[in-house]
This record gives C-alpha cells, sequence and structure tokens, in this order.
C-alpha cells in the first residue's frame, strides 16, 4: 500500500530493506497453552507466554476458540443456531463435542483440525448486512451534487459482523477491581497525549516499514512484526499507537467476505496472508499484536450504531454486529478500534477505501459510547452505564461531529416526529462553525433526492445552529448535518444524522432556494463589522410588500443585495432594492411585487476591500405585494441616499438623508452644505416617460451658492424618477458618481421646465426670477440673476437688453418676449477685453396663459 512517508528517512534501530526475508519467530513456549494458569488478563503478557490464562478459560467456553474464534460465529464460520445461550460463560461443556482442537506449527502459528460441525455462512437477509448496505449507499450519497461537495466520512462506513457475547472472566474481574478501587479521575485522551503529532515519529517509522513488509509477505508473522513496527516506541502508550496505526494503514475491510462473495477473513493468520479481514479480523489481530508486544488487550463484542439502526430496539433482535478492542494503559483500560479508523467502503465499486480516521484510537469513553455499545456494560468504562434503549435512541454522530466540538442541544433522540408538518434540530458550537444539510426521502436503504434547500430552513447564530425542516410528503426522512470550521475552504464534513417521521405535510409554499446554508445574519457577522439588525425574528413579514432592513455596523462598509423569489426575474429583482451605506448603518429598503415568500442575501466589504463577503440572508414572507409600476427606477447604485459616498466627496448636512422622496405636488429641492471646490451636477431619468414634451435634464436645476448646492427637481408627470448627483474638485476634469435619489410622485403634476443650462453656469450662478424655462409670447418678463465675475448681463431676445447690477450683486431688468417659437438667452461678458457674450441660460417662448406657464421652483 503506497503511502505518504518520505522515503529518504531512515530507522537508526533497525533497517529493512525491501527485498529482505523477515525470518519467522517462534515462540520459545509454543506448548505452554497446555499449562493451565491463573494470572490474571491485566497483567502484561510477555511475548515468550502468549498462552495464557485468557486462552485457556477462554478454550474451556468454547473448546477450539484458538481455531475457530469468537468471531467464527460472527463471521459464519459457526452456526448461528448453536451460538445463543448456549455460549454462555456456564455452559461451555455443551459445546466441547462440536469444536475443533487446534495445535500449534513449527512457526508458532494456528492450526484448525476439521469439526464435525457444518460451517455455514451468515443469512444473506441478515440485519448486520442490511446495516452495510445502508452505510455504503449513505457513503455514495453524502457528496452532494449542489454548490458545496462533501466527502466520504471517515467515520460514516464501518462494515460489521455478529458473534456471541464472550469475554474472558480474568478481564471482566480486572475491569471489576479497577472500577473498585480509590484510583485519582480517569485520564482522558487528552491528558494521555496532547495530539496525535507526538505519534509523528512512531507513525513515520510504521509507514517506512509497511513499505517494505507488506501483508503477504513470505514468512511474515505476528512474531516478524510486532518488534519491527515498535522498534521506535519507547513506552507502551507509543506501542499501542505503533500496532493500531499499522493495523490501519495494513488491513484492507474485507468487502467480499462480508457481503456472502467471499468466506470472511477473520483468523489472525488469515488476515496477515491477506491483508483483508472484517471487524472481528482486526479486533483478533489487534488483541494478539498487543499481546506479543507484552501489553494487555481484550477483544470487546457489542454493536455499532449507524443511521439505519435509529430508532428501535434493533440491539435486541440481532446478534452482536461489530467488535473492538480495549487496552490497559497507564492503569485503566482504553478504547480503540482499528476497523473503524482504517477506512470507508465504495457500496457502488465494492472498495475499501482507506481513510485514517485518528478519532478511534483511545477514545473516551463518553464520546465512544455515541456509536460503540458493548454486550457486557462494564467495557462502557462509564458510571452509570448507558441502557441499551438510551442507546438505540442517540442521535448518530460521526467523528468529525467530536472534532468540531458540537454538542446536541435538541432533540437527542435520533427518531423525530413532525409537529404540524415541521420539526427543529439544534446543535451546539464552541467556535465559528459553517454548516449545511441534506434532507432526503428514505427509501429502503438508499437515500433520495435532496429536498431540503426549498423545505428546510438553517439559522446559525455565534454558539449555535438551528435546521428547522418541512418534509414534502408523508413518510420517512434522513437529515444529514454537514459542517466545518468557519475559516476554512475544505468540503464540509457529514457530522450526524436524524431520521424524521412526517405524519402531516406542512401547507404551505416552498422557500427560495439558498445556495448560503443559513438564515439570519452570520455567526461571524460581528468579524465582518455588523453589530445588529432591526429585524431579530426568523421571518420577516411585508404586509404592504415593503420592508426596510437596517443593520448597524462598527466600520464604514459598503453592501450589495440580492432578492430571489420563485416568480421574480434578475432585472425585476433589481428594481425591488434601494441601498443606503451611512458610517455606521446599512440599510436597504425593499419592495415585494409578488406575494410569497423572498431571500434577502446581504453582502459587505469594507471600504478598501476587493471582495463582498455573504453576511446574511434573510427571509421574506410578503402577504400583499405591491404595483409592479411602483417598484424603483432601473440603475440605482450601491449608494442611495446621503452617506459614506456623498461625505467622501465633501457633501454634508443632507436636506434629505432618507434615499426615497414622495412629493405630493411633484417637486423637491435637494440641498447639502459643500466645500468651496466641488461642483456637482445632477441627472433625472424615468423608465418610461409618457407626457414629457421636453428632455428630462430641463426638470432639474442645480444650483451653487458659497457653502451650499441645491437640486431643484420638478416632475412633468406621476411616477417614480431617478436623480443621480455627480461632483468633482477643481483640480479633477471629469466628474465622478456621487449617490442616487427616488423621487415618487404619485399626484398628476405638470410642471414646466427649468430654461436650458450651458456650461458658464457655475458656482455662485443662481437664477432668482423667472424660475420657469418655458416663457409666455408677447409679454414682458422680470429677470433677476446673480453672475459671479460677469462685467456685463444681458438678455437676447426680440431686442438685446443689458441688466443692471444693483448693490446687492443682483443683474435685473424687463425683457419683452418676442414671437411664440422664439428664444430668449441670458448671456454674459466675464472681460472687458473681450466683445463676445457667453449664453449661459436659454428659455423657449410659447404661447398660452400666465396660468399655464406656472413656475418650475
Amino acid at each position: 500500500m503506497k503511502t505518504s512517508y518520505d522515503r529518504d528517512k531512515s530507522s537508526k534501530s533497525q533497517t529493512i530493506k525491501a527485498n529482505e526475508t523477515i525470518p519467522s519467530h517462534r515462540p520459545k513456549n509454543a506448548n505452554h497453552h497446555e499449562k493451565q494458569t491463573t494470572q490474571s488478563v491485566s497483567k502484561a503478557h510477555p511475548r515468550n507466554h502468549r498462552e495464557n490464562a485468557m486462552q485457556s478459560r477462554a478454550e474451556n467456553v468454547l473448546p477450539g476458540w484458538r481455531g475457530a474464534q469468537m468471531s467464527d460465529v460472527c463471521n459464519g464460520n459457526f452456526p448461528l443456531e448453536h451460538v445463543s445461550e448456549e455460549t454462555g460463560y456456564k455452559t461451555s461443556e455443551k459445546l466441547s463435542h462440536q469444536v475443533t482442537n487446534v495445535n500449534r506449527n513449527k512457526e508458532g502459528g494456528l492450526k484448525k483440525v476439521p469439526t464435525t460441525q457444518k460451517v455455514r455462512d451468515e443469512p444473506k437477509d441478515s440485519t448486520s448486512k442490511a446495516v452495510f448496505t445502508f452505510w455504503a449507499n449513505k457513503v455514495n450519497n453524502s457528496s452532494k451534487t449542489t454548490t458545496f461537495q462533501k466527502p466520504l466520512q471517515k467515520s460514516s462506513m464501518t462494515a460489521r459482523s455478529s458473534f456471541p457475547a464472550l469475554l474472558p472472566n480474568e478481564a471482566l474481574s480486572s475491569l471489576k477491581e479497577e472500577k473498585q478501587a480509590k484510583k485519582s479521575q480517569r485520564k482522558t485522551r487528552r491528558h494521555l497525549f496532547s495530539d496525535s503529532n507526538v505519534f509523528s515519529h512512531v507513525d513515520a517509522h510504521v509507514l517506512h516499514v509497511s513499505q517494505q513488509l507488506k501483508p503477504g509477505h513470505a514468512g511474515l508473522s505476528i512474531q516478524a512484526i510486532v518488534p519491527l513496527i515498535t522498534a521506535k516506541s519507547q513506552s507502551k502508550l507509543e506501542t499501542v499507537r505503533a500496532i493500531w496505526f499499522w493495523l490501519c494503514h495494513n488491513i484492507e475491510y474485507d468487502v467480499d467476505g462480508f457481503l456472502g462473495l467471499s468466506q470472511k477473513i477473520h483468523m489472525p493468520e488469515q488476515v496477515l496472508q491477506t491483508g483483508r479481514a472484517v471487524c472481528s479480523g482486526y479486533a483478533h489481530l489487534c488483541q494478539e499484536m498487543c499481546r506479543e508486544a507484552g501489553l494487555s488487550c481484550v477483544e470487546v463484542p457489542g454493536f455499532g450504531q449507524s443511521p439505519c439502526s435509529r430508532g428501535g430496539r434493533w440491539c435486541q433482535q440481532q446478534k452482536s454486529s461489530h467488535m473492538w478492542n480495549a487496552v490497559e494503559l497507564e492503569g485503566q483500560w482504553c478504547l480503540l478500534d482499528a476497523c473503524w479508523g482504517a477506512g470507508t467502503v465504495d457500496a457502488e465499486s465494492r472498495l475499501f477505501l482507506p481513510r485514517h480516521d485518528d478519532f478511534f484510537f483511545l477514545t473516551d469513553p463518553e464520546h465512544f459510547i455515541e456509536t460503540h455499545w458493548p454486550e457486557d456494560p462494564q467495557w462502557q468504562l462509564l458510571q452509570p452505564p448507558v441502557s441499551r434503549e438510551d442507546f438505540e435512541q442517540r442521535v448518530f454522530k460521526t467523528s468529525e461531529f467530536f472534532r468540531l466540538q458540537l454538542s446536541l442541544l435538541s432533540p437527542n433522540t435520533s427518531l423525530l416526529k413532525t409537529a404540524h408538518g415541521e420539526v427543529s434540530v439544534m446543535l451546539g458550537t464552541t467556535h465559528p462553525t459553517e454548516f449545511t444539510y441534506q434532507l432526503s426521502r428514505l427509501q429502503g436503504t438508499t437515500t433520495g433526492e435532496d429536498v431540503g434547500a426549498v423545505h428546510g430552513m438553517m439559522t446559525v447564530s455565534e454558539n449555535n445552529v438551528t435546521i428547522k425542516v418541512t418534509p414534502p410528503t408523508k413518510g420517512l426522512f434522513d437529515l444529514m448535518i454537514f459542517a466545518r470550521h468557519a475559516d476554512s475552504q475544505d468540503p464540509y464534513n457529514w457530522v450526524c444524522s436524524y431520521q424524521i417521521q412526517c405524519l402531516e405535510t406542512h401547507n404551505g409554499e416552498k422557500l427560495p432556494e439558498n445556495p448560503f446554508h443559513f438564515w439570519g445574519l452570520h455567526q461571524k457577522v460581528r468579524d465582518f463589522g455588523i453589530r445588529e439588525s432591526n429585524h431579530k425574528e426568523e421571518m420577516l413579514v411585508a404586509p404592504q410588500g415593503t420592508l426596510l432592513l437596517t443593520l448597524q455596523t462598527s466600520q464604514r462598509l459598503l453592501a450589495t443585495y440580492e432578492l430571489v423569489n420563485k416568480d421574480l426575474d434578475a432585472v425585476l429583482s433589481k428594481k425591488c432594492l434601494a441601498a443606503q451605506a451611512e458610517e455606521e448603518k446599512l440599510s436597504c429598503h425593499v419592495l415585494c411585487p409578488f406575494q410569497g415568500y423572498y431571500r434577502l442575501s446581504v453582502f459587505v466589504k469594507d471600504l478598501g476591500g476587493n471582495t463582498f463577503r455573504n453576511a446574511a440572508n434573510f427571509l421574506i414572507h410578503c402577504l400583499k405585494p405591491v404595483n409592479q409600476n411602483e417598484l424603483f427606477p432601473s440603475g440605482l447604485s450601491i449608494h442611495c441616499g446621503s452617506g459614506i459616498s456623498s461625505s467622501r466627496h465633501g457633501l454634508s448636512n443632507p436636506s434629505h438623508t432618507s434615499p426615497i422622496i414622495t412629493t405630493k405636488v411633484g417637486k423637491c429641492n435637494i440641498t447639502f452644505h459643500t466645500l468651496t471646490d466641488v461642483e456637482v451636477v445632477a441627472n433625472l431619468s424615468k423608465d418610461k416617460v409618457i407626457n414629457a414634451k421636453f428632455p428630462l435634464e430641463r426638470y432639474v436645476l442645480v444650483t451653487h451658492l458659497r457653502t451650499k448646492v441645491s437640486v431643484c427637481v420638478v416632475l412633468p408627470e406621476s411616477g417614480i424618477y431617478k436623480v443621480a448627483l455627480f461632483g468633482r474638485c477643481e483640480d479633477q476634469q471629469d466628474f465622478v458618481h456621487i449617490c442616487d435619489y427616488v423621487i415618487r410622485c404619485f399626484s398628476d403634476p405638470s410642471w414646466p421646465p427649468f430654461p436650458r443650462v450651458y456650461s458658464l453656469w457655475r458656482r455662485g450662478c443662481v437664477l432668482l426670477e423667472p424660475r420657469t424655462g418655458v416663457l409666455q409670447e408677447q409679454s414682458w418678463v422680470r429677470f433677476r440673476v446673480k453672475v459671479p465675475k460677469a462685467c456685463q448681463v444681458v438678455v437676447l431676445g426680440q431686442e438685446k437688453m443689458v441688466l443692471q447690477q444693483t448693490p446687492n450683486a443682483v443683474w435685473e431688468g424687463d425683457v419683452f418676449t418676442g414671437a411664440k417659437g422664439t428664444q430668449v438667452k441670458l448671456a454674459a461678458k466675464f472681460s472687458q477685453l473681450c466683445s463676445s457674450l457667453e449664453v449661459i441660460l436659454a428659455f423657449e417662448v410659447e404661447g398660452g396663459s400666465p396660468a399655464t406657464m406656472g413656475c418650475s421652483g
């Protein structure tokens, strides 16, 4: 098997060449098992005294145990009907005539003598095989085809076998003595070793040996392997590590054997020869290797938890489905499972997938009990022990659940029943964690299509995540939850699963798809610079189709928004949003043109940032939609109204802080205080103009005073308008966008336009009279205007009229308009040396009464 170990590294204590033949190591006392001893299993077993009291006691219970092993039953090599109550500790004599005798061969291996009892395979319809099939299908389906990838989980796929509950009495006696002894508090895994990196030298050595010493190697034996792989071990802990690590990286799971396609491999000699084993094979070989290394190790039969074994009395309906080991270290028993630590299985290809899972090495008992329940409760190593019923109802958790330090808040049972068509689960977190989930209908041992995107809702806070699902139909569904560290870019990993029994469907509309997997604020939203939202509810309601979202910020942020509804296209969606970015607040005005559910996603970035990040996803329920004719105009920027952008361009003290201005009379005046070197221009637009006689640019007039700018807007008709402001400083040539305003008018205005403005209409120019760009024909009109730095101002119409300057620097005079269809122009001369006049304003002359002409503002 290929490994990632650096081939250049060498071992100082012992070097093995790739083609070197490993000599056999025959134990000195190969026949010592014939002598009965009273030695307790809790003591170490030297490699020269392997036939100890444990073996003898086991052979008394089940003669030929060294040849057939307890796992012959669970592996199909011993009739199940002979292993019920008859294999108890008190009835060993009943089976003594049915099982073979075992002799040692010259190499110290095991030799099985034919038995008179026929051997049969495990029934094809066994519960354990159904468990395996479910696991295999589950692993294949655990990678979603959506925007994220879910890999096969290390702890999620484990094949199991059935076997009787049979433990050496010495081990149980030792365990009782340990519990009764007055010792300090049990050492946890973290107390035994800080993390797996402390074994890096041991692991590297094992991999180095494994590259040169493969299973099936000529002369390969336990006696040969153990001293080689433990050569770098300096303690019992490191010795156990070397053995367990070697098993995980050199023994593959016997998929064909478990499926009944071949005879199951579980005897240690067979395992070494083939490099394959079922779970009992891992456990048998682990025990033998530990004994060879002088360690106390026992096999622990029991049940392995899986998603398909939830919500029922499945433990009582089948024989033991799994086997693992317990090893004694530092005066206490510790649990380990080499089978589950080795990898998973691909059901479609029926291949074993090596995926080392370090979680199952010396796992803490309180975590181990989540997936492993021993037949003898003493081997739980817990006080009080967990009952079988409790274990059966527990939520299935993978090893990743514990690595991410997650916790179940509610509920803590695996089978959930809907109430009013919905059900909720909540997990706790100790650090920022990202989640996603998959809701699928169960179809036998397989799962159907994921429907969680439109039938589920996940909200994530700083310390917990809540997932509420509404299955689309009655029946049984599987809820798989995936997670990863918030800062990680790795694929999501499967952490736990529930089964949901839907008794009645939820009569409601499907939720909009959410590719970001959560609803509400992101759990790291404070790190993004957002303090809180004005909406605390799980779902926002828009009774009249309108909604205002505000986010309080701790720093200046920019934001973009996305609104999604099943009937809303991308173009129309942009007309439903008006965003405002202020110094300490982000706001978004939302319009809903259809009834039903919407997803509003918020993306933020720092002012100097390059990438917007998803900070929140809100679910909006619109009860009464707005008229589509009342949506916002097209082309709004992320800077609507006053805020960060206007301040950055030198505008302050706005007359209108809100980006939306509603007028009943059809006109408004927007003002800002400005710096002396800032020049502002404005543009008025409307998606669909119906009755306007003049271009919309004629209906807005910008007036610059010394420290103030005024944007006067008049409307030719009702509707929704956009006013875009642009500005530049004296040292800039081009105007840049500042912000947008939305002006709404639902009355029926018909204001005349302002005069046409030319480029010399600049700072300080003020039109006092007339305030309209359309003059009545054949009439006298009073002109009053301020034109800074002008040495002469005239009005050019039917006749040339030179205006007079007052002490207040106002140029004024009466002008005769002339005939209809002509123009009246206001011009100025800015130098006595120049004889030409520069036009700054132009007026149209039309017919009609003075009342119909009106005044623009």
